[in-house]
């Protein structure tokens, strides 16, 4: 979902900002605030074009029965955006959207990851945990979906946020380590045309999101031989470990953020453009699996290196 920016950092300091990431105190330093996206005139253009977009009327019949025989509340009207399907084609690939698991949507408006995600995790008699979202605009009613309306950059909503799923897995808000079993994020703030505004903007929402990941993501306390999970196919190891998805925008700036803070963190990092993507668009997605815990923080110094 897109949200619209108001302030972001200047880009030479970039490289510094995304070390501080490793700091477990991002959260409530986070100098980033961002408008509401009812207030922008392309998020509204974004959710006219849901309606009429070819992918999200394309759900077969079969499939919308089985919902409704669920209980997802979808109506049979099908997904809500067409960004249901670049979320499906990612879990084929990768199947780390399984029964029991503890999920948390990021930029859930209007809800089109979160139907994906309850299709999916519902399919089984384990016991159902829901899916928890959280966006600026209003999540759509969706059966096995906690909701959250507000400003993920706000501390305050993102503590709001950890104690709802906290208390709905028996944890603790402030648990070590980890509670949550895949963050996904669709967040993406409104473009403006600018390249270089562009990428900052896409890379200050992935920040915030790996911090929250960082915080909240069970660590992977079965460590193997490097060979030993190469041996093993991303979607085998997936199954069973900590993910997180988080779209971005192509540019050398996010491989950079991607070799220095998510490759250090996660036994799998790859970029994926799925096929539901637009031609057109820069947006791929981060697929970084098997959390390995915080690494030490550096020091301003080997940050300005």
């Amino acid at each position: 979902m897109q949200w619209a920016a108001a302030r972001l950092r200047p880009t030479s300091q970039w490289h510094a900002a995304s070390v501080a990431l490793l700091s477990p105190r991002l959260h409530a330093a986070a100098p980033v605030r961002w408008a509401s996206s009812k207030r922008g005139g392309s998020s509204s253009r974004y959710m006219q074009r849901q309606k009429t977009d070819v992918y999200v009327k394309r759900r077969s019949k079969s499939t919308i029965d089985e919902d409704d025989e669920m209980g997802m509340g979808t109506g049979g009207a099908g997904y809500v955006a067409r960004s249901a399907f670049k979320l499906i084609q990612l879990d084929d690939r990768y199947k780390f959207l399984r029964p029991g698991r503890v999920i948390v949507d990021l930029g859930a408006a209007p809800g089109g990851w979160s139907q994906a995600i309850v299709e999916r995790v519902r399919r089984s008699k384990v016991a159902k945990t829901p899916v928890f979202a959280l966006d600026l605009l209003p999540v759509a009613d969706i059966d096995g979906v906690a909701s959250i309306q507000g400003d993920f950059l706000d501390a305050k909503v993102q503590a709001q946020l950890r104690k709802l799923v906290a208390d709905a897995s028996a944890a603790t808000a402030t648990d070590e380590r980890g509670f949550v079993d895949v963050v996904v994020s669709d967040m993406m703030a409104n473009t403006t045309g600018n390249p270089i505004t562009d990428t900052e903007a896409s890379l200050e929402l992935c920040r915030a999101a790996a911090s929250f990941a960082f915080d909240t993501l069970r660590h992977d306390h079965t460590p193997k031989p490097e060979d030993a999970r190469k041996s093993r196919p991303p979607s085998a190891l997936a199954a069973s470990s900590s993910v997180l998805v988080m779209k971005y925008f192509m540019s050398h700036e996010a491989d950079v953020f991607r070799r220095e803070v998510l490759q250090p963190h996660f036994h799998f990092v790859k970029a994926e453009k799925m096929d539901a993507s637009r031609k057109e668009s820069r947006e791929q997605f981060w697929i970084c699996i098997g959390f390995k815990g915080r690494r030490p923080a550096q020091s301003q110094e080997q940050a300005e290196l």
